[in-house]
């Protein structure tokens, strides 16, 4: 902790207390809902029961909606959100929860081909800056701490340099990470003496196969958050071994907020749920029924505090295995598999949780990055970027294709390309799976 960030951290909450103390009450409440468990389910029914009370009485979508019993509605994805958008959108007037002026328009990235822009009224707001505050002292960073965030920084997204100071976060864009700007990223965290980075988990997968290259370290940092993409194995076990720190998923998007997140220390890896601000359903994949705890399904929420827009039974389409928690009876999602669009199936149509894949690339120090396609039910495609082709050499990537054979089977048809880089998408991300037969 440094004077600053002391500094900066109360001043903000001296504020906070002058406008009435709200996201202080919201942190406090997410602090209570998430740490007393069961003890709140009947906080959190309520929660439900207002959001669906406000959202009939005052959407076009909803108006006919006889039922306060959320299964009795229907499952939207992002296109029906946009296609019935008017009929979703809530005036400002008709919000309790708006303070004055207009919505702040929060837009997703566009990853998936739909960009996506949604209103939030200013309690939302407040709420997801809490949850920020709160899911990030867990895992041992406090706000106000420096920070260092890597993303694609564009107009849209970008932050001014009174923003940058009073949050303390140095923005650094990574739109191409080649190795002069992996110097810079390493030269900005050390001078800044960043207690946090946070970005997606690609990133850190470069950032510490360079730092290992190179003998740098990078002492201030404590903790890193990884957002967006699969955190695979290797990039675990190359971030605590070259960088000296724990790093943990962190699972959210840009129209809700903090969905779920792992936890320091948890070997199994599980993402605990973000009760507190949503509702979380898992579903089955040929109908709106829920899965069984354990079974792959889709996962659906429901935002409890979006009143200008509110967002009921979404289907964002991912997908997950819920278990439940024998010791405290709340459940958990065991598996995060991604986006159905880019899942991956072996040649009998079952779907392949892409860290299995991991666990065979990531012993072949050579690869820098790797990318794998589907394109029809039986043909893959391997991208390699390697450090040096002809140290993967014949034998090596003759192992590769038997062991990802023994994977997807016997008849499947793989062929290894290898390229100079894996590009970024517009939003910053890597995929390391896509999937063109589904699609």
């Amino acid at each position: 902790m440094t004077i600053l960030s002391s500094f900066l951290r109360y001043h903000f909450w001296i504020r906070d207390f002058f406008r009435g103390g709200k996201v202080h009450s919201h942190y406090m409440n997410i602090r209570y809902i998430q740490e007393r468990g069961a003890q709140t389910q009947c906080l959190r029914q309520q929660l439900l029961t207002d959001l669906l009370q406000h959202a009939v009485k005052n959407t076009l979508f909803y108006q006919n909606m006889k039922s306060l019993e959320l299964k009795d509605y229907p499952v939207v994805n992002k296109s029906v959100l946009q296609e019935h958008y008017d009929e979703i959108f809530i005036p400002e007037t008709n919000n309790p929860w708006q303070c004055g002026g207009k919505y702040h328009i929060q837009r997703t990235s566009g990853s998936t081909g739909t960009p996506f822009a949604v209103p939030f009224d200013t309690r939302k707001r407040e709420r997801r800056l809490a949850e920020l505050k709160y899911f990030g002292e867990i895992v041992g960073f406090k706000s106000h701490d420096k920070l260092v965030q890597l993303r694609i920084w564009t107009k849209w997204q970008s932050k001014t340099n009174n923003q940058s100071f009073w949050e303390n976060i140095v923005p650094f864009d990574i739109s191409n990470l080649n190795e002069t700007n992996l110097e810079m990223l390493c030269e900005t965290i050390r001078n800044v003496r960043a207690k946090c980075l946070r970005g997606y988990a690609s990133s850190f997968d470069l950032l510490a196969r360079y730092a290992g290259e190179h003998r740098l370290k990078l002492p201030s940092v404590k903790i890193i958050i990884a957002g967006s993409e699969t955190l695979f194995d290797s990039t675990r076990e190359l971030v605590e071994k070259n960088l000296g720190c724990p790093i943990i998923s962190q699972y959210a998007n840009e129209e809700n907020g903090i969905l779920a997140q792992e936890r320091v220390g948890d070997n199994e890896r599980r993402f605990f749920l973000n009760e507190s601000g949503y509702f979380f359903e898992v579903l089955k994949f040929d109908s709106d029924e829920p899965a069984e705890y354990g079974e792959l399904g889709r996962l659906v929420i429901t935002d409890l505090f979006n009143y200008a827009f509110p967002i009921i039974r979404y289907d964002n389409g991912d997908n997950c295995v819920m278990k439940l928690d024998e010791i405290t009876q709340r459940p958990y999602i065991s598996n995060l598999y991604g986006r159905r669009l880019d899942m991956i199936y072996n040649t009998q149509g079952e779907p392949i949780f892409p860290m299995a894949l991991a666990r065979i690339l990531k012993n072949y120090e050579m690869i820098r990055q790797w990318q794998f396609i589907q394109k029809t039910s039986v043909h893959y495609v391997l991208k390699l970027a390697v450090n040096n082709k002809s140290v993967l050499e014949e034998t090596s990537s003759n192992e590769i294709l038997t062991l990802l054979k023994i994977l997807l089977g016997n008849d499947s048809d793989i062929s290894i390309e290898y390229v100079d880089d894996i590009p970024v998408l517009n939003s910053g991300k890597r995929k390391s799976v896509v999937n063109l037969w589904k699609r």
